[in-house]
């Protein structure tokens, strides 16, 4: 299809109505059913092949937003008995949780917190942490989640933007940000112990300045304050804040609203994702990511489950809980997920329950997929480790992988009321198999960069009425409507004038048997560097001539010895980051365990051939 023909075909289907638009999605999942014969487009947002993995209902049903406090206690109200949450020897009801909240609420409104208002939350997620989020949802305040491994001057910068007068400080986290706090402009800090709702609670640490106290005093605060009402809901209402890494620059804060934890929650049930009310699921993820207090936490108590909360990001402690709980499922990064491929850490236990497994935040190689679901059915389970894909600010979730969607590359399908699509540099949409930038129009996502106008112009894109985030990611669309992710548009090295993508490097090396996991990138000294851990099965190899066989690779898959790496090192796990990803940033200062080769020499027969 011609350019011109396109942007018309976009504009007339930006006309249509409500009613229109739906009577076109029905018929554009019995095209791709085969219920009825037609040409495609060629455009996976036009086309929306993906529609035959999903119901009607699915594709014309759209959420009723409510506030996010409402929404949970609605889904739950005849269930007050229920165990939701399970917290270290304590099994805490529904019942115990909006008794909690309102009480959460009540201390809140006697130190003067109203609608609009932001709180900082500097803690991983506990009892008290979601008792202060829900409370803050039913004021319609904000909670602004902040990572205690922020750097500390911009989270003294980002507490003043949103004038923030009171934070809720782990005991845990105080020895680090104890100062930055007092020197912010927050009011008031209340210290919460770790293990405050556990009966394994112990001593804990004790206010030091003026201006602290600990939770359970803070609570006392609100005795005899009315409790606060219900703030009605309001489109694009502000809800939750999170933060971008910042590790290209400052960090941007991410506004979230009640729009997007109501439309995250409706989707996921709706594309085959459905949780069992009662049933286990393991919350590990930190609330400072969007996955974390959304997907991984609101969305599963929206639909009932039982949340096990143990926020220890240790690869040890992971898989000792998940032998040992046996959980209906859990939302985790491969680097956890990996945990299963070391023998040293398996034991005695069970996963007959586990049906619900998803990775995201970091690349899957189909050989880890593969090895860990072996390890699965080991402990009596056919659970599939499914990939998802998102960003905080498109609100946690774009695509995700379901029991429906056959390609085990990809990571899934948009999730319903999302479209996503891969656009070139000048902003026009690519057809089905062709690399470039990820688009995403979607309800879940942010409201704005907080205070930030200028990266929120940049990061929307806007067409036809239609706001659309560019994600900065590279990948592909195929034609079931299954995206597939290469890597973030920023990895990449410039060598000789070339954009190399480190990625492509990458998927070079895990070509080879004897390579479970690698990454590629240019150390602090602007030398290509490639990490590499091998199987179990690689045995003492010849590291050599593994090398040798690795820079093969790369130059017939790229004809360009620029691409090719001459510093390698073999590593058993790659460094963890504070909750998160891989320390990229500690991996590039590293100086020893290094092989380094002379510069690659292009094999005489492809001299000949040339």
């Amino acid at each position: 299809m011609k350019k011109e023909d396109l942007i018309k075909l976009k504009k007339h289907i930006a006309s249509f109505n409500d009613e229109e638009k739906k009577i076109r999605d029905l018929y554009l999942r019995k095209l791709a059913t085969g219920e009825l014969q037609g040409p495609p487009v060629g455009y996976p947002t036009i086309d929306s092949p993906h529609f035959k993995y999903l119901d009607e209902s699915t594709i014309i049903d759209r959420a009723n937003v409510v506030n996010a406090y409402k929404d949970v206690y609605d889904h739950n109200k005849n269930y007050m008995d229920q165990i939701a949450l399970m917290f270290f020897g304590a099994n805490i009801t529904f019942r115990e949780i909006f008794e909690n909240t309102d009480k959460t609420a009540q201390a809140l409104a006697a130190n003067g917190v109203k609608k609009g208002d932001f709180v900082t939350i500097c803690a991983a997620l506990t009892p008290e942490v979601l008792y202060m989020f829900y409370a803050l949802a039913k004021m319609g305040a904000v909670a602004n989640f902040m990572s205690p491994y922020f750097d500390k001057e911009q989270m003294v910068e980002r507490i003043s933007d949103c004038n923030s007068k009171i934070a809720i400080v782990m005991d845990s986290f105080y020895q680090n940000i104890g100062e930055t706090i007092a020197n912010s402009n927050i009011e008031k800090t209340i210290l919460l112990p770790t293990l405050n709702s556990s009966p394994l609670m112990k001593d804990s640490i004790s206010p030091f300045r003026p201006n602290e106290v600990m939770w359970n005093d803070f609570i006392k605060e609100g005795i005899g304050t009315p409790i606060p009402e219900l703030v009605d809901y309001e489109k694009q209402m502000p809800l939750a804040m999170v933060y971008s890494s910042g590790t290209t620059g400052a960090s941007k804060a991410i506004l979230l609203t009640h729009d997007s934890f109501g439309n995250t929650a409706f989707a996921y049930p709706r594309c085959n994702v459905q949780l069992t009310r009662g049933a286990i699921y393991y919350q590990i993820i930190p609330p400072w990511f969007s996955t974390g207090i959304s997907t991984s936490t609101h969305l599963t108590l929206i639909q009932g489950g039982t949340l096990f909360m143990d926020p220890r990001f240790d690869r040890e402690v992971f898989v000792n809980n998940m032998l040992s709980l046996n959980p209906a499922g859990t939302i985790a990064s491969i680097t956890l997920f990996q945990a299963f491929l070391d023998e040293r850490l398996l034991k005695d236990g069970n996963l007959s329950n586990l049906n619900r497994t998803f990775q995201g935040g970091e690349k899957m190689e189909m050989q880890d997929k593969e090895n860990i679901e072996k390890v699965f059915k080991r402990y009596n389970s056919d659970a599939i480790l499914m990939n998802g894909y998102g960003q905080c600010e498109c609100g946690a979730g774009i695509t995700t992988q379901t029991t429906k969607t056959p390609s085990n590359t990809s990571v899934g399908i948009p999730i319903p009321g999302v479209k996503v699509g891969i656009f070139d540099e000048d902003n026009q949409e690519l057809p089905y198999n062709t690399r470039g930038e990820i688009f995403a129009c979607t309800p879940c996502g942010m409201k704005e960069y907080y205070k930030n106008p200028e990266a929120t112009e940049r990061y929307f894109y806007y067409e036809n009425g239609e706001k659309w985030s560019r994600t900065g990611d590279i990948g592909s669309i195929n034609k079931n409507g299954e995206l597939v992710i290469y890597g973030r548009a920023g990895d990449y090295e410039i060598t000789n004038g070339k954009k190399i993508y480190n990625f492509d490097i990458e998927a070079s090396i895990l070509k080879n048997p004897l390579i479970q996991n690698c990454d590629v990138f240019k150390d602090d000294n602007g030398v290509l560097v490639a990490h590499i851990i091998l199987k179990n099965t690689a045995g003492d190899i010849d590291k050599y001539e593994l090398i040798r066989a690795l820079q093969d690779t790369i130059y017939s898959d790229s004809s360009d010895v620029d691409y090719v790496p001459c510093k390698f090192k073999f590593r058993e796990s790659f460094p963890i980051m504070n909750f998160s990803k891989k320390d990229i940033k500690g991996m590039k200062a590293e100086t020893e365990g290094f092989i380094e080769v002379p510069k690659y020499e292009i094999p005489k027969i492809k001299k000949l051939k040339n």
